[in-house]
């Protein structure tokens, strides 16, 4: 059983079994539709009782099967090309990064609901100066650095920190992440990975020493299952055209000619503009957050956004302006 009072480093190890499992329900629904599909031929027949009957749209079965073929083909290519840039994106810190010191805030927020949908205890920020980055000898970066900067990053050492390693990418002043963090994230995609020394100066007296960590990545499995998936769809969106085909003259509500538009339109347009289009617009937010984000501290050394700052400062000028007026106005009535 593992130690509780050890982070966890990576997913867990039945990850791939979950994301299986999960998958089961769905595919025997999908199934109980291909099932549909192959026995409505045989009732295409005003002459049968059971043509009167209730029934489900072939059509309605294949806007199912294009939908979830264009999920599952947002997933393969997030796995097979995100997560792979993102990888060397991370490994990008252990190559060319240079090391500061700076601190690490983290608030364990007991709304499970809110972990569940957002995963918000997988964050915290981290705050480092500038002007350290600017006087490191590698930091050829052309601009002004100047104060302290407070970032988000993902954490998987879920506990506040002092004075520990950051690692900033020279090119990009504002690129800090913890370093036993990004060490975490490197042992879960590798091999094998000696977690650094550090982690035990940086960890509580509470968390035992960690000296290896084999690895947990799960993206093969997880790529597979879903390229099964795309073909199981392939073969059922086909095959329900192919259906259509039989019984289009049969029921008025069926089109052999938009089922196949429609596939086309899916398979050659949809799903690339979807798939590749949507993980590329992501990439690019995701580089930007890692690279380029967070905020510069205040004269007053507080970190609130501009936005809030300048808001603020008008409700405290109408505040004032209302508390002179006021006093105006009782000056005015004393007068008379």
């Amino acid at each position: 059983m593992a130690d509780d009072s050890i982070p966890t480093l990576a997913l867990p190890g039945g990850s791939i079994l979950q994301f299986f499992v999960m998958t089961i329900p769905l595919f025997g629904v999908y199934c109980y539709f291909l099932y549909l599909a192959i026995t409505r031929p045989s009732i295409a027949d005003p002459d049968n009782e059971a043509f009167y009957e209730p029934r489900i749209r072939l059509t309605d079965i294949l806007y199912v099967y294009l939908t979830t073929w264009v999920l599952y083909a947002v997933l393969v290519i997030y796995m097979l090309w995100f997560v792979n840039k993102r990888r060397r994106l991370s490994k990008r810190y252990e190559k060319e990064g240079i090391v500061i010191l700076g601190d690490v805030q983290y608030e364990d927020e007991d709304r499970w609901l809110v972990n569940c949908l957002f995963r918000k205890h997988d964050y915290g920020y981290v705050i480092y100066d500038l002007e350290k980055v600017a006087s490191h000898p590698a930091c050829d970066y052309k601009g002004p650095l100047e104060g302290k900067i407070r970032k988000k990053v993902r954490v998987y050492h879920r506990f506040p920190r002092e004075q520990v390693s950051i690692l900033v990418i020279p090119q990009y002043p504002y690129s800090g992440q913890p370093k036993t963090d990004l060490e975490a994230d490197w042992a879960s995609f590798s091999e094998t990975y000696l977690v650094s020394e550090g982690y035990n100066e940086a960890a509580d007296n509470n968390r035992g020493s960690i000296q290896k960590v084999m690895s947990r990545d799960r993206s093969l499995g997880i790529i597979l299952i879903s390229l099964g998936w795309l073909a199981f769809l392939l073969f059922a969106s086909v095959f329900v055209c192919l259906q259509i085909d039989e019984i289009s003259d049969v029921y008025q509500d069926e089109s052999s000619y938009w089922a196949w538009t429609i596939f086309i339109i899916v398979m050659a347009g949809v799903t690339p503009v979807v798939a590749i289009g949507g993980n590329l617009i992501r990439w690019k937010i995701y580089e930007r957050w890692i690279l380029r984000s967070g905020k510069n501290a205040r004269p007053d050394g507080s970190f609130g956004s501009p936005r809030k700052s300048r808001r603020n400062n008008r409700s405290e000028r109408g505040a004032s302006q209302t508390k002179t007026s006021e006093e105006e106005e009782g000056a005015y009535v004393q007068m008379t």
